[in-house]
């Protein structure tokens, strides 16, 4: 058994469309125009659905208040390219959490949302 795809409902295919391009993943349409596929680096695959075609498989979905307690983690190759791809998020509109900094832990770490309020942390090694 292996984790293959992350599922994730979006209220605008188009905003999600652009948040994941930043992160190297390109979304496209599969089977139908709501049910959007791409693939990280690392291989997994990050599969987009619009919130109408989620209530049509499962009518009682509803969006989660507050956080789902997931949180998708894009692992990046340095802490430069952390600080990057912060700022192209910023600068897309996209909403900060924190802002990078250097954890204790020994990384250097960022978080920001995605169109749906998804926490996403950006990270790498501290050299």
């Amino acid at each position: 058994m292996s984790l293959q795809a992350i599922g994730i409902v979006s209220s605008d295919l188009k905003k999600s469309v652009k948040f994941y391009k930043i992160l190297g993943v390109n979304l496209k349409p599969v089977m139908v125009p709501t049910h959007l596929e791409g693939k990280t680096s690392s291989g997994v695959d990050i599969m987009v659905d619009d919130l109408k075609s989620i209530q049509k498989i499962n009518p009682k979905w509803k969006k989660p208040k507050g956080s789902s307690g997931v949180v998708l983690c894009f692992k990046q190759n340095s802490p430069a390219e952390v600080d990057k791809i912060y700022k192209k998020l910023k600068k897309a509109g996209f909403k900060s959490l924190n802002a990078p900094w250097d954890a204790f832990w020994g990384q250097r770490y960022a978080n920001v949302a995605d169109p749906d309020g998804n926490q996403i942390d950006l990270y790498a090694a501290l050299k």
